[in-house]
């Protein structure tokens, strides 16, 4: 369930270290024993290693120390759940509490197909410390078949008539659900937000101005990088198997504990490089270990190692400033798509 698309999505905590490049998706069993849910069930790292061989979606390292999804969670995942989604209301409340418990409410949708997903949600209020129930929730399915089928049930279309009843509806006690597809509930909610906003600004040339500004903004954002030469060495011949922290741990081994590099290599390819975030002598000596196979990736020997020097280290550090602009900018306009959504 913790690496599973809908919990990433609302878990920006693990999502971090799953996204986190430098740690190749993988997450330290030390880390996941400090959930609450996790310790209930063991405190024993090997318990959940075991557990975790079982899962077919999971991986391990090759010390079994640290899991990792199989299939690599990514930044175009965060918004898949739209198109599996529905936003439910009239939830019953007590006393500031749902009635009703979220496996109730997985239950109830159960019959659609396998849910991935439920959410209750709840006011927080910071002067007193306690959350309050609001009567709404969101339910996620696993598949686009199992939402298609709910969504056939439970909803009625965009253009129908305000009193017009869905084919079939859900009850929590005597309570009726209310049911819409998120995306049917977030385009009415942008479609009010931008109409009271259209009216209490009544003017386009302000909207035309503010973009602009913001993408002169946004086209200003440029990464930086005071790098130094003979800090990129590139391999080739790369052993089946190897993975970003293969190749760290082979620097960790030979060049040292406390030195800072970074692996740019994709799992599968023959070839990739490691970039030190500072010189050190060890560098060459590690390339020439390398080269002569008395260093090695875990227990595999690569077919060449070199530092890479000249126009080829220019180039590559040109593309990873370009690559890293590129990213920031795109951050900063999902950040501004955000708030325009809020």
């Amino acid at each position: 369930f913790f690496f599973s698309d809908a919990n990433l999505r609302m878990d920006k905590f693990l999502r971090g270290i799953v996204m986190d490049s430098y740690t190749g998706g993988f997450v330290e069993i030390e880390t996941l024993l400090k959930f609450n849910t996790i310790k209930k069930l063991s405190t024993d790292p090997a318990v959940i290693a075991a557990a975790a061989e079982k899962v077919e979606q999971l991986k391990l390292n090759e010390s079994k120390t640290s899991i990792s999804r199989v299939e690599p969670f990514t930044a175009d995942m965060l918004q898949d759940n739209v198109k599996v989604s529905l936003r439910i209301g009239n939830l019953p409340i007590k006393d500031n509490e749902y009635v009703h418990t979220r496996e109730e409410v997985h239950e109830l949708f159960s019959e659609f197909g396998k849910v991935a997903l439920v959410r209750l949600l709840t006011n927080y209020n910071k002067i007193e410390g306690v959350r309050s129930a609001v009567g709404k929730g969101f339910v996620e399915f696993a598949n686009i078949e199992s939402f298609d089928k709910a969504v056939a049930e439970l909803c009625v279309s965009g253009d129908a008539a305000a009193d017009d009843k869905p084919k079939k509806v859900l009850k929590l006690g005597d309570d009726e659900i209310s049911v819409k597809s998120m995306r049917v509930w977030l385009d009415k909610k942008l479609a009010d937000k931008e109409s009271k906003k259209e009216e209490k600004s009544g003017d386009k040339r302000a909207r035309v101005e503010e973009a602009t500004q913001n993408s002169a903004e946004i086209d200003a954002i440029e990464f930086t990088l005071d790098w130094k030469k003979g800090c990129v060495i590139t391999l080739e011949g790369l052993p089946e198997g190897c993975d970003r922290e293969m190749l760290l741990d082979g620097v960790k081994k030979y060049v040292g504990e406390d030195v800072e590099a970074r692996a740019d290599y994709s799992r599968g390819d023959k070839d990739g490089k490691i970039r030190f975030n500072e010189p050190n002598d060890k560098i060459a000596e590690f390339v020439a270990k390398l080269s002569d196979g008395s260093a090695t990736f875990g227990d595999a020997k690569v077919g060449k190692a070199s530092v890479v020097e000249g126009e080829e280290e220019e180039t590559y550090y040109k593309n990873y400033i370009e690559f890293r602009t590129n990213q920031m900018r795109e951050k900063a306009r999902d950040k501004l798509n955000r708030n325009k959504r809020r």
